[in-house]
């Protein structure tokens, strides 16, 4: 803006201007128009410097870009946190229609097979101690006992005794039995009885599962003991034909191992089952027992009906003076009584 003086200053000249020719430049005339033009140069500039601003505050002008943030450090990103429903969910074993559950069980064991009685490393007598046994095994009676221990164990208990075993027939030759001498041709009669005891713990090391089945691996850790009595009497007949026992013959033999094996077990239905397992042991010079079964089971309610067949072998230690070993077979049949009744399985889609 231009101040009151300075305006006044500039009309005065134009006017004289107009009035006519210009007189000749005065000292202070001079002076004057110096000062004049310098206003005029200052306010020039000041107008100038305005218009420049104005221009630098225009909202049309973009704005300058930001500058760039700095890179931000990336931490590493936690592990997702693992609930119980992401975790893949344990397949476990069925309970149902296993036969690991508290029961009792009656067997009645139809056996076959010859015993026979040889002679051992302590016979010092140079007559021979080898008898084979006359006449037929009796029927076997027996039961068994299974508790749980856990989920997947079941300790059983078992028990069989033969009743007898009885025949007659001659002596071949002449025999040395237990350290009694027996002559050649002389009537024998022979009583054979015997007992064994088994304990088992059954574990479930694998299973199977299928649609609406299940087959299960064990493994078995067992002791058994098996005990025999022999009698062999020996008769001669006298001069009035009579037979006399002149002789009676006993000796008791006996093998006590741990045995070791497996067990298969398919559950096919809640009512029916199969089960097979072999176990076995021996040392060598020593005793040894090996022992298979096989059976099929029907199931309803608190019993179960089960059928199958066993093979038992066994040799008492031949370090003795004379020793037992037996071979016997047979089909079963056996009830069992459950503690808590039967249940039905989920049937699968």
């Amino acid at each position: 803006m231009l101040s009151a003086r300075t305006a006044g200053g500039v009309r005065k000249r134009a006017r004289e201007s107009l009035r006519g020719p210009l007189q000749a430049p005065t000292s202070e005339a001079n002076e004057e128009l110096v000062k004049s033009s310098f206003e005029s140069v200052l306010l020039c500039l000041l107008l100038a410097a305005a218009l420049g601003r104005a221009q630098d505050q225009s909202p049309n002008q973009p704005p300058a870009p930001p500058a760039p943030a700095p890179p931000a450090t990336t931490s590493p990103a936690a592990p997702p946190a693992v609930t119980a429903t992401s975790l893949p969910q344990q397949e476990v074993s069925n309970r149902i229609n296993t036969g690991n559950e508290l029961s009792f069980e009656p067997i009645y064991w139809f056996t076959r097979g010859v015993p026979v009685l040889r002679s051992g490393v302590a016979d010092t007598s140079t007559d021979p101690g080898n008898l084979d046994y006359t006449g037929k095994l009796k029927r076997t009676p027996g039961a068994r006992v299974s508790i749980p221990v856990s989920k997947n164990a079941t300790l059983r208990a078992s028990y069989f005794k033969t009743n007898s075993f009885t025949g007659v027939g001659a002596s071949p030759v002449n025999l040395n039995l237990f350290g009694q001498a027996v002559a050649a041709g002389d009537t024998l009669t022979t009583i054979y009885n015997f007992e064994g005891v088994k304990l088992s713990y059954d574990y479930l090391t694998y299973f199977w599962k299928g649609r609406n089945s299940e087959l299960r691996l064990k493994t078995l850790y067992e002791i058994q003991r098996i005990s025999v009595f022999n009698e062999v009497d020996d008769f001669v007949v006298d001069s009035a034909g009579a037979l006399i026992n002149i002789n009676p013959i006993i000796g008791s033999q006996s093998v006590f191992l741990p045995t070791f094996g497996i067990g298969l077990e398919h559950t096919l239905s809640s009512h029916f089952r199969w089960e097979v397992r072999a176990s076995g042991f021996g040392l060598p010079h020593r005793g040894d027992i090996g022992d298979a079964e096989a059976q099929i089971a029907f199931r309803a309610g608190h019993f179960e009906l089960l059928g199958g067949a066993r093979w038992l072998h066994f040799k008492t230690t031949p370090k003795a003076a004379q020793y037992n070993v037996e071979n016997m077979y047979g089909p079963y049949v056996s009830l069992r009584y459950y503690w808590k009744r039967n249940s039905l399985l989920p049937r699968k889609k």
